[in-house]
C-alpha cells in the first residue's frame, strides 16, 4: 500500500477556534497527523511517497473560482501571527484562515490526486494522509476545519475513468461532499454519521436526502444515535456495502474520519480501537481499487493507534485475496497442463 504524505500540512496551525462566542483551543491541529505518522513508523511503515503537483484546474472543477482565488489571496495577505475569520465564503466559526492555510489546503489536494493517479496506474489501495480535512467544504464555502474538498476532487478526477463510490465514515456528515454530487449519478455518496439533529453540521445528513435530478437515488445517509456501539455500527456498515455493490463502481473513495472513536473529544459513538480493523476488513471485501482520504479524528493520544488498526485490517484482507489469487493461478496452471496432455491423447 502506498502512503502519500507532505509535511506542509503543519504550516496551517491556527491557535484557536470560536465556539459559542468563546475562543477555544483548535481541535484540528497538526499533531493529529504526527500521531498517525509515529504509529505507522513504529509499526515498520517508513516509506512515504511525496505528492506530485497538479493543476489548479482540478480544484476549479469542484470549487468556485472566486472562492479559490479569495482563499489564496487572503491567506497570502496575512502576517504569520494573524488569524482571519472572513465575513463570507465561510459557514461556521471553526475554520479560520492563516498565512499558510492555502498552501496546506492546496498540498492536501495534491496528496489525494497523487493517490488517485496511482490507482489509475494499477495500485489497489492508496492512503492519502492529508490535512486539513475536506468533506465539509462546499462549492464555495469553507467550514468544519475544511477548505478544499479533497475526497470530492479525487472522486471527480477518477470519475473520468469510471463510476466512483464515496463511503464517508467520519462521525460528522460530509455536507460539502453531498452538495457537490447531489445531482450526479456517476458518483454515489453514502455516509454513516451522527444524527444531524444533535451534531454538526446540523443542516444536512438526514435519511430523506437522496439526491436530485439525475442524482436521485445516488445519495444515501445513515444517521445514527449517540452511543452507537461496535455491533450496531457493523450492522449499518454492511448495509452500505451492499448498496455500493449494487452501484458497481470502478473506484472507491473512503472519507476516513476516526472521530467515531469512543474517546474522541468531539465525537459521541462508542467504537473501540480494535474494531477499526474489522471495519476496514469488511470494506475491502468489495475488492475495489480504493483511495483512503484522511478526514477527522481528534483524540491525538490514540489517533495513530486507530489509523494503524484500520490499515492492519486492509493488509490482512489484501493478503487473503492475494493468496486466493495465487491458489487460483496454480489451479489454472495445473488445468492448463492437464488440458495439453489431453489434447495429445487420441479420441
Amino acid at each position: 500500500m502506498k502512503i502519500i504524505y507532505s509535511n506542509k500540512h503543519s504550516q496551517h496551525d491556527p491557535p484557536y477556534e470560536i465556539y459559542d462566542g468563546r475562543r477555544e483551543p483548535y481541535a484540528e491541529k497538526a499533531e493529529r497527523i504526527t500521531s498517525i505518522l509515529r504509529a505507522l513508523k513504529e509499526s515498520g511503515l517508513t516509506v512515504f511517497f511525496p505528492p506530485k503537483h497538479f493543476s489548479i484546474k482540478h480544484i476549479h472543477d469542484i470549487h468556485q473560482k472566486e472562492y479559490v482565488s479569495f482563499l489564496r489571496k487572503r491567506s497570502a495577505q496575512l502576517k504569520q501571527s494573524q488569524v482571519l475569520y472572513p465575513s463570507y465564503f465561510i459557514m461556521d466559526t471553526y475554520t479560520p484562515i492563516t498565512n499558510k492555510t492555502y498552501t496546506a489546503a492546496k498540498t492536501a489536494v495534491d496528496v489525494v490526486l497523487t493517490g488517485a493517479k496511482y490507482l489509475l496506474q494499477g495500485e489497489q489501495t492508496v492512503y492519502a494522509l492529508c490535512r486539513p480535512p475536506g468533506h465539509h467544504a462546499g462549492h464555495k464555502t469553507m467550514g468544519g476545519y475544511c477548505y478544499f474538498n479533497n475526497a470530492a476532487i479525487a472522486a471527480n478526477y477518477l470519475s473520468e475513468h469510471g463510476k466512483v463510490a464515496i463511503l464517508d465514515i467520519d462521525f460528522h456528515h460530509g455536507n460539502g461532499t453531498q452538495s457537490i454530487f447531489y445531482d450526479r449519478s456517476d458518483v454515489f455518496y453514502i455516509s454513516i454519521h451522527a444524527d444531524p439533529h444533535i451534531k454538526f453540521p446540523y443542516s444536512s445528513g438526514f435519511a430523506n436526502e437522496q439526491g436530485s435530478d439525475e442524482g436521485l437515488g445516488f445519495n444515501k445517509n445513515f444517521p445514527l444515535p449517540l452511543e452507537t456501539t461496535n455491533a450496531q455500527y457493523m450492522c449499518v456498515l454492511k448495509q452500505t456495502l451492499k448498496r455500493i455493490q449494487v452501484f458497481n463502481p470502478s473506484f472507491l473513495v473512503i472519507s476516513a474520519g476516526f472521530d467515531t472513536y469512543e474517546k474522541d473529544p468531539i465525537g459521541g459513538f462508542k467504537l473501540t480501537i480494535p474494531f477499526y480493523e474489522k471495519i476496514s476488513q469488511e470494506i475491502f471485501k468489495l475488492k475495489l481499487p480504493a483511495l483512503i482520504v484522511q478526514e477527522g479524528g481528534y483524540n491525538i493520544e490514540d489517533l495513530g493507534k486507530i489509523a494503524l488498526s484500520f490499515l492492519k485490517g486492509i493488509d490482512r484482507i489484501l493478503k487473503t485475496q492475494l493468496r486466493s489469487k495465487d491458489n487460483d493461478s496454480e489451479f489454472y496452471k495445473a488445468n492448463q497442463k492437464t488440458s495439453k496432455k489431453t489434447k495429445k491423447t487420441p479420441i
